[in-house]
């Protein structure tokens, strides 16, 4: 995958479990990092990026599927505010 096309739900959970996210029993994403307890929500159109907090989950940045990109150096690009 190059920076410039757009991607797939298949391409991104194939990306997210590259770089070591895990599928829930829902179909999310979820992964562990520094600063907490992330998950990639996943629906039918868009993925909204996640952060759990003692109130519950809130949303980092999401992004349509259509403008979500994997950049050159492998980062996910195209999640807005």
């Amino acid at each position: 995958m190059n920076g410039f096309a757009m991607i797939t739900k298949d391409q991104l959970i194939d990306w997210a479990t590259s770089q070591g996210w895990k599928r829930d029993r829902w179909g999310h994403l979820q992964k562990q990092l520094d600063n907490g307890a992330h998950r990639l929500k996943l629906s039918r159109i868009a993925a909204r990026h996640e952060m759990k907090s003692a109130a519950g989950r809130f949303r980092i940045r999401s992004g349509y599927y259509k403008d979500l990109t994997i950049t050159a150096d492998g980062k996910l690009g195209g999640m807005e505010f």
